[in-house]
């Protein structure tokens, strides 16, 4: 994920960004591959494709982060440049499979080189600056830590080797042989792996995979790894792999089936449970994906028995055509997974699946972007149904947190009677801190942004005061030392909000709050409200100068 600064507009950063990272890298690779005119006309349309996905990224995050298209793009352009480039090496709109696999094959092994070849690059780099430190000479260290030098010189160190690669075919062609060939021989190990675990099942039954919180991902990993070696020992459908491979590539098929199925039955299972996530929503899409090559891969064996000919087709259609369908689409409105978490966990709010104190308001905060924001500010709105009050109220709070970091879980507090007794109310005098702040569950809130004695054993001080007017006391409270404080407002009678305090660090307030001599002041400037919308002046709090010293007094302390 990226984070922007508030200086930096998204909408127009990510689109920028994406093109910048993708497209210079499909024209390094078409150069030489591609007529110049075919090469044109895929560069724009890259471009478009690239800004498109992310602008909606950047949309859907609220423009404070984005990034999460980054790597889906990557697929999804791999798998649309390697077509295009099949196309354009046989003069046909869809090229033979020994085309399409052999620039497949030959685009990963580029990047698997060029990644390596910058991976050693910058371990160079950083052995000549330490031995620069050695002689204490630290300008190359600060060199190549400098984003200004390090982005340019990483860029051209990748394009430099990819375009090495490309000319230097015989190198690639030779890596590729020897990679594919180790790899074959570990599907009869896979093989054997996947279908031992299958056997087992009758006799250990379901119940310790669905026990492991993650048996889907295990599952759809191993159907992952029979597809890709699987088509190491087809390869390009001329090669003449040994019998053993041959029939190990039979039993693929015989285990992707019952793998996908399992899959799908712990997914539903989960959804039952706990409703849609985006992680449930992109594992769905995934056994989609293995349920294609599941059902596509039966029916070559069916068909073409352990020659598996009719393997082709199925990886046609499932890889150049489904698997970036399904990444398109879950990268816009269509099936975005935020967006469908959202949906579903609202409705399980609202239909009482989940009790209202026991809702994930957090998840709509902090981790959904967009659509959880706009979800949680109509729960705030929320006057209807069972539990509406409480909707509403853990809504707002949820609302006012900053941060989505907590340091403490509830069950690890101190006891509502030890925190109290760390609180001491210095105004007014006799009053009682209310125990109700310290029992509100405060985990949507950063523990950065609240005083310590809220969290654990921490001394306070307290003030219970009117600063609004309404004639109710806000609470302030006050660190050991005074050089943070917050403000705690009671909203109609039922919970507390946090509205922030600074006391710009100024170690005098400690001293002050002794005096006894607390007041409410008017504001030195008035708010601004311009078409309903209030603006504040913000001028940071300042702690006034010590008063200045007389000479003879200053004369005094040092005698």
């Amino acid at each position: 994920m990226i984070n922007f600064g508030q200086g930096t507009n998204g909408y127009i950063f990510v689109p920028l960004l994406t093109v910048g990272i993708f497209v210079p890298i499909i024209a390094i690779s078409g150069l030489g591959n591609l007529r110049l005119r075919i090469l044109l006309i895929w560069l724009g349309l890259a471009s478009v494709l690239s800004a498109a996905l992310g602008f909606y990224d950047s949309n859907r995050m609220l423009v404070g982060a984005a990034g999460f298209v980054i790597v889906p793009l990557a697929a999804i352009l791999f798998i649309l440049h390697t077509l295009v480039v099949s196309g354009e090496t046989d003069r046909r709109w869809i090229a033979t499979y020994p085309t399409h696999f052999n620039v497949a094959w030959k685009h990963a092994v580029q990047i698997i080189l060029a990644e390596l070849f910058v991976g050693v690059f910058w371990v160079i780099l950083a052995l000549g600056a330490a031995l620069f430190s050695l002689v204490k000479v630290t300008f190359f260290v600060t060199l190549i830590i400098n984003p200004k030098f390090a982005i340019p010189v990483t860029t051209v160190g990748l394009a430099c080797a990819l375009q090495l690669t490309d000319v230097r075919t015989e190198l690639v062609q030779g890596t590729r042989t020897l990679l594919l060939m180790l790899l074959s021989w570990l599907l009869p190990v896979m093989a054997v792996l996947a279908v031992g675990f299958l056997l087992a099942l009758p006799f250990t039954g379901l119940e310790p995979l669905w026990n492991t919180n993650f048996g889907a991902s295990l599952l759809l990993a191993t159907s992952a790894a029979l597809i890709l070696l699987v088509n190491t020992v087809y390869q390009d459908g001329r090669s003449n792999a040994n019998a053993i491979l041959r029939y190990s590539g039979v039993l693929v098929p015989v285990a992707l089936v019952p793998l996908a199925a399992l899959a799908g039955y712990a997914l539903m299972l989960r959804v039952e449970q706990y409703g849609w996530t985006s992680d449930r929503v992109l594992v769905f899409a995934c056994i989609f994906v293995a349920a294609c090559y599941a059902i596509g891969y039966s029916y070559a064996v069916v068909r073409s028995g352990p020659g598996l000919q009719q393997i082709e087709p199925v990886n046609l259609i499932t890889g150049g055509v489904v698997i970036p369908g399904i990444l398109i689409v879950l990268n816009t409105p269509i099936a975005d997974p935020i967006r469908i978490s959202v949906a579903s966990q609202i409705a399980r709010l609202e239909s009482e699946q989940v009790a209202p104190d026991k809702f994930d308001y957090k998840f709509l905060r902090f981790s959904s972007g967009r659509y959880g924001h706009e979800a949680l500010v109509a729960l705030t709105k929320k006057q209807d149904g069972q539990g509406a009050s409480v909707i509403a109220a853990r809504a707002k709070q949820a609302i006012d947190g900053e941060t989505s970091t907590v340091a403490v879980h509830r069950d690890n507090l101190p006891t509502v009677a030890d925190r109290l007794n760390n609180i001491t109310v210095v105004y007014p005098d006799g009053a009682k801190f209310p125990s109700s702040l310290l029992e509100q569950d405060w985990t949507t809130v950063s523990r950065s942004s609240l005083p310590e004695c809220i969290f654990g054993n921490v001394k306070c001080e307290a003030l219970l005061i009117d600063i609004d007017g309404d004639g109710e006391d806000e609470v302030l409270l006050f660190g050991s030392t005074a050089l943070f404080a917050s403000v705690f407002k009671m909203q109609n009678g039922k919970w507390w909000t946090y509205l922030g305090l600074s006391t710009g660090g100024c170690m005098r307030v400690h001293d002050a709050l002794q005096t006894g001599r607390i007041e409410t002041v008017a504001p030195l400037y008035k708010d601004i409200q311009i078409g309903g919308l209030r603006l504040r002046v913000n001028s940071e709090f300042k702690c006034p100068p010590m008063p200045a010293v007389p000479s003879n007094a200053a004369d005094s302390r040092r005698e």
